[in-house]
């Protein structure tokens, strides 16, 4: 991972990315897709995360919000303010 990770969601989910992408690192501008990601990863990606923090969301939200930091922001809503991680 990258040290231009903010939020613990953010962490969280660029670990996923990592396990899921098989890459080094990732970053919080990095892209989905232009990292390798396709529909099959992104499908488990998404159950992955669905399942970390307990949210109902479809593929459609990675593939509307590709860009790592942008996604963890659609989480950070779907979680509700008291449980996103953002730095005080």
């Amino acid at each position: 991972m990258r040290a231009d990770l903010f939020t613990d969601t953010e962490l969280k989910l660029a670990q996923m990315w990592i396990d899921v992408l098989g890459v080094d690192s990732v970053g919080r501008g990095d892209n989905f897709f232009d990292l390798g990601g396709d529909s099959m990863l992104a499908t488990r990606l998404v159950l992955t995360a669905r399942r970390a923090w307990n949210v109902e969301f479809s593929v459609r939200v990675l593939v509307d919000s590709p860009v790592l930091k942008d996604m963890a922001g659609r989480i950070d809503v779907l979680v509700g303010p008291a449980d996103t991680g953002s730095p005080r």
